[in-house]
Formats: structure tokens, sequence, C-alpha cells
């Protein structure tokens, strides 16, 4: 009985007492703050569907400022400005530009419709078919003045344009001409349902409403079609200084903006986030009072439930207590001596009830653990791999011995700071990844794989592989990491030796056919993102035969290793070049800052081979021609057979007037026609050469500039 009453006490001060002292504490937290926490609800449900809103309008943004800038948009509206433009709807360059509207995203079909307007008013262009064109577009100026203020938004208003006269908005641009001049605007108008659709999804509590207000007071709510000045709506209008303050320029507006603002009689509070790409507000209005009668009814309702618990756990207490304190103390000890790692401690529960099953049962598998344990530590000694574990609560980590007939770092301790994992010698390539990886392992990962060059014992380095799987308890926090380090040196560099085959010519060590066109199609898609200018070039010597039946063989094969040995010194850095077949060489450079760049390299090239080598076969010094065509990446064709068929086809018409030169494919959009710089030494006569090479010069640098 006095075990009994010891632990009902016990129970009582330790469970009972903190129990209470946290119901009433979480009661009077709720009570002081409570309205902090509808505060902040309020605050996160509004900030969070303007941040939608302030998204969509950034894509709007996007997308009007990209329609304006546009190259065909520019053309046709500088071109109607001329005296003699007439309207045309089916040619080219007006389908260009209703292509281009058309693929303005529709936001849910929230678009009404979008229009082009010349700089003295008349309607150019118009996704709308009964649209007149050359008709005169009403308040033109006053529209257009807007598109210099709030990313040219406009405020909401009624209009029949959608023939429901739901509130909609504008957004306008102005389209500049390409010496930075004033030709026309861009127009595009918006239904608000889409937006309307945001305010309805706002969750928010039972005693506040939310509504989006523009800059001059007109309200959007909820449901469609409504809208209405604050001055006016009845749901609105005694807070009328208020939304006033909101929009105001005043210094009293940014006391509003993004903060819980109380009405003077205590009974509101407004909370407003700003759209500011749109100039426009998000604006919540709470019914105060009835929010607070909540709290207080809240809190009354934690005090009756606090003392209810108090009597249900005082009941329990008595029901369920009992005297098995013995055999508990027994179990505690019995684990205690087990975390401190002695093997031998056992239950020893001399009671003929449940406790000596549990007891025994637990005996039995620290037995089972033991031994399992031991078969463990056997099979990772025994095996050629090496194995690791890292203990996340000890901070230490235990590797097999074998580690030692690979590595010739030894730990000072088995702390993991000290430990092979920061101390091994990774090859100075792969160091970074290693710790990234290892990093990661011992953070927020939970599997990790890599392989990496180490230095072995005998001072060489050698490619490993490193594995390793976190594990967890039940609460999923990490207790060990148990890995193993596994030798592929053998397979890596036989694996590396067949790819180097498998990737390059024999003679050349270039990239062979194969190689080269993947990275030619992997670098084509790359400059879809990158936006860069790069060129392919396709070079075939010329006379090639003359070498191998003047010479031998043996003399060619040095002219292509010569060849080859050239453009791996110019490409370096700059691209990558291949051996397409016999005589053909490919380039692709890449990063250029000029269209004519490439020319120059071109030049580069028929200088060097040019100038020549002297032969080891045959002791004579012998001189290389070549002809070369290049062609750029996206504009001379969209895919690689494309773009290599160009630069094969300009290669050739250079072998049809001259060779040894370079010439330029044509772009598939016709922007500029075939260009071909002349050889600086020809049978051609000089000033001819030389006007061909000025006019070369002045096409290619009316592209130079990259946009």
């Amino acid at each position: 009985m006095r075990i009994r009453a010891k632990l009902i006490g016990f129970i009582l001060i330790v469970l009972i007492i903190p129990v209470l002292a946290m119901l009433f504490a979480a009661s009077y937290v709720i009570n002081r703050s409570g309205l902090d926490y509808f505060y902040s609800g309020i605050e996160n449900s509004v900030e969070n569907q303007s941040d939608d809103i302030n998204f969509i309008c950034e894509r709007i943004i996007s997308q009007s400022k990209s329609f304006s800038i546009s190259d065909s948009v520019k053309e046709y509206t500088a071109a109607a400005a001329g005296e003699d433009f007439s309207f045309d709807t089916e040619s080219e360059i007006y389908q260009s530009v209703l292509k281009e509207m058309d693929a303005i995203d529709n936001y849910g079909e929230s678009m009404i419709k979008s229009l082009i307007v010349s700089s003295d008013g008349i309607i150019i262009a118009s996704s709308d078919s009964s649209d007149e064109l050359g008709s005169s577009f009403e308040d033109h100026d006053d529209i257009l003045a807007s598109s210099l203020e709030n990313n040219g938004f406009s405020c909401f208003f009624t209009s029949e344009l959608n023939d429901y006269s739901t509130p909609i908005f504008e957004v306008s641009r102005i389209i500049y001409s390409q010496d930075n001049q004033k030709i026309g605007a861009f127009f595009v108008f918006y239904e608000t349902s889409y937006i309307q659709k945001y305010l309805n999804d706002v969750k928010m509590d039972k005693y506040s409403i939310v509504c989006l207000m523009d800059g001059d007071g007109n309200i959007l709510d909820y449901p469609f079609k409504a809208l209405a000045d604050f001055n006016e709506s009845a749901k609105y209008a005694s807070h009328k200084d208020d939304f006033s303050a909101i929009i105001g320029s005043s210094s009293d507006s940014e006391n509003y903006i993004g903060k819980i603002v109380e009405a003077s009689d205590g009974e509101s509070c407004y909370f407003a986030s700003p759209i500011s790409n749109a100039g426009w507000y998000m604006v919540s209005l709470t019914d105060l009072k009835s929010m607070k009668g909540f709290i207080r009814q809240t809190y009354s309702g934690l005090i009756i439930l606090a003392i209810v618990l108090l009597v249900v756990v005082i009941v329990a207490v008595m029901l369920f207590s009992g005297s098995f304190l013995k055999p508990v103390r027994n179990i505690l000890e019995v684990f205690e001596e087990k975390k401190k790692g002695n093997a031998n401690a056992r239950f020893n529960i001399k009671t003929k009830d449940e406790f000596r099953d549990i007891g025994t049962a637990f005996n039995s598998m620290f037995d089972n653990v033991f031994e399992s344990e031991q078969r463990y530590r056997t099979i990772v000694e025994m095996t050629n791999n090496i194995t690791f574990e890292i203990n996340y609560k000890k901070g230490t980590v235990f590797v097999s011995k074998n580690f030692n007939k690979k590595f010739s770092y030894r730990a000072k301790d088995d702390s993991l700071r000290e430990s092979f994992i920061y101390n091994l010698r990774i090859h100075k390539d792969d160091k970074e990844r290693y710790l990234s990886d290892i990093d990661r392992i011992l953070g927020p990962a939970n599997f990790l794989q890599g392989e990496y060059r180490v230095k072995s014992i005998y001072g060489d380095f050698i490619w490993i592989m490193i594995k390793a799987t976190k594990f967890f308890d039940r609460n999923e926090a990490p207790t060990k990491i148990i890995g193993v380090i596994v030798d592929i040196d053998r397979e890596k560099k036989s694996e590396m030796h067949l790819l180097q085959r498998a990737s390059y010519d024999n003679l050349t060590q270039l990239y062979n056919r194969e190689i080269f066109i993947k990275s030619l199609a992997a670098r084509m898609e790359d400059t879809i993102y990158k936006r860069t200018l790069d060129a392919m070039m396709f070079i075939d010597l010329d006379d090639f035969k003359h070498f191998n039946d003047e010479y031998g063989h043996a003399c060619g094969d040095e002219v292509l290793k010569f060849t080859a040995d050239t453009l791996k010194e110019i490409s370096f850095e700059k691209g990558f070049a291949g051996r397409f077949g016999g005589d053909e060489f490919v380039a692709c450079i890449t990063d250029l800052t000029l269209y004519g760049d490439s020319g120059k390299i071109a030049q580069e090239i028929i200088d060097v081979l040019g100038a020549g080598f002297t032969s080891e076969s045959t002791g004579e010094h012998l001189s290389i021609k070549c002809s070369i065509g290049i062609a750029f990446l996206h504009e001379s064709g969209k895919t690689t057979e494309e773009v290599i068929a160009a630069a094969d086809e300009a290669m050739y018409n250079i072998k049809k007037h001259g060779k040894s030169a370079f010439a330029y494919a044509a772009s598939k959009d016709g922007r500029s026609s075939q260009t071909v710089a002349m050889p600086k030494a020809s049978s051609i006569d000089s000033d001819t050469s030389a006007n061909a090479s000025t006019s070369a010069e002045d096409d290619m640098n009316f592209f130079d500039p990259l946009i």
C-alpha cells in the first residue's frame, strides 16, 4: 500500500501539476495572444493571394514587354507610319504580328483582345476581327500616358468589350523604333474574372472579408461582375477614411500598408498588401468586436477543460496504479547497463507474472543481437571491400582493418574529424565533389554513391566507389551511417580506355564523326537557353590526293595530323573539332561576340595551314590549302543535319570559285545571302579581291551586334 501511495503521489506531482500548469498557461497565452494569432492568419492569407496576383501581373508585364520589343512588331509599326502604307491583312508581316498576338497566354481565357495603335492614335493591328484597321482609337493619349505608370496597368473600369459589362483592366506598352523613337503602342484588355477567383479562394476567418482595390478607389469584390467605388459601396462606405488613407500619397498611407490597423472605434481593423506591379491593393476588413468575443469564449472553454482533465487524471491514477515498482526498476537498470556497453547485464525478475516473460524475451533478444554483431564484425573483416560505420550520437567512425592494406592514412583516434572521412588524399579534381557529397550524407541526404580518385599506399591514384546509407531510429532521428569502399580502379580505367577508343579518331585524336554530331546536337540545345552565338565550320583540304600520290600515304597521314593539331590549338577553349571522314574536318566555335569573329578564326586556320610544316617522311616543307564553309547554329539550320549541310554547301561554293578561302552559309530566314571571303593571294585581280573582301566584311558587320 505504501508503494502504491508513493506511485500515486509521484504521478500527481510529476504529471498532473505540470499538465494543469500548462493548461492554465495556454489559456492565459490564448487570452493575451489570440488576437495576434488571428492577425497573423489575416496577414498570411492576404499576402499569399497578393503574391499570386503579383505573379500574374509579372507574367502579363513580361509578355507585353516581349511583344512590344519584337522585331516584327517594330518593323510593322514603323512601316505603318509611312505615307504610302496600306493595310494588307494577308501580308506576311501582318500575319506574323497576329501570330505573336495569338501566342500571348490567355490566363484562363480572361484576355478580351489586344491591338497595336500608331503614334497618332490609329488602329493598325488587332486580334479582334471586328476592329476596323485605320480607325481612330478613343482616349489614345490618356491611355498611352498610363504606360509610364504602374508598368502600364490601368485602374478597373466597366466596358462592353466582352458583352457582359464585366469589370476589366487594360495593360499598355509603348513601342519604340530601332533608333529609340516612340512609334506606337500595344494594348491588351483583360477581364477581371480570373483575378476575382483569387478573392474567392482567400482562406479568411468568418469575421473578415477581402477585396481588391485600385489606385482610384474602385473595388473588385466577389461574386463576379461587381465593381464599385468605396464611397458608394454599402459594405465599405463607413470605412472610407481608412480606405482613402490606403491609396493616398501622404505619410499616413505608409502606416496602412503591410500592417494591421485598428479603427478608432475599436470595432474593425484593416490590412492592406500592395500589388506593386499594378498599383493595386489587396485589402481585408475584419469585425474586430466579434473576433474578441470569440477569443474570450475560447478562453473560458479551456478553463473548463482543465478542470475536467484534472478530475479524469486523478481517477485514472487511482484505478490503474499498481505495485510493479521493483520489476520496473530492474528493467530500467538493465537498459542503463546495456547503454554503458555491459554485454553481461541481464534481467533477473523472480515474479511469476508478465514481467518475468518480458525479461526472458529481452534476455533472448540481447543474446541474438550480440551474436549478430559478432557475425557482422567477422564478415566485415573477411570481405575484400572496406566497410565503415559512422555513429551519430558518439561522433565516432569504425572502419574495417583491411583499410590499411590499400591506404597509408592512419587515424589518430576514431573521432569523425580525425578519421579517414576527412583525411583521405583525394585527387584535386575530385576533392570538392567528394567533400560536398560527404557534407550531404552527414546532413540532409539519406544515400551516397560516388566515384573518386584516391592516393593508395603505393603513392598512385586509384579509382574507388563509396556507397553509404543513413539509418534512423523510430523518431526519425539519424543514428548511424553504414557504408562500403569498393576498389573499381581496374574496371574504371578499362571503361575510360574503351570510351577513349570509341569517341576519338585513331589517327588524328579528334572527335570521330558520331561523337562530333552528338556534341553538336547538345550544343544546339544549350544555345537555346544560353542565347549564345555559335558557328559550325566544314573544312576540306584542297588537292589532298596530291600528297598521297606525290609523297606516299605516310606523308598524307602527316598532313592529316598537322591539320588536326592546328584545329585543336585554334579551337582550344573556343569549342571542339572532329574528323568527318577522309580529308574532311569539322569544328564548332562557341560563344562568339560578333558574327565576323567566325571568319577571323577561319582565316587563321587557312593562314596556319598555308604556312605549312616540314614533313618527317619526306624532309620537305609542305604547305596545305583548304576550303571552309561556315554556318551559324539555329540560323543556318534548326537541326545538326541542316547546319552541317549548310556549312558543307558553303564549302563547295568555295571549291567552285577558286578554293583556299571561306564562305558563310545563308540563314534559313533569308537575313543574309552567302558571302565569300577571298584568299589573300589569288589569280583574281587584286582590286576585285579587295572589293569582295570589303563587301563580305560589311555584310557580316551588319549583323555583328548581339541583341
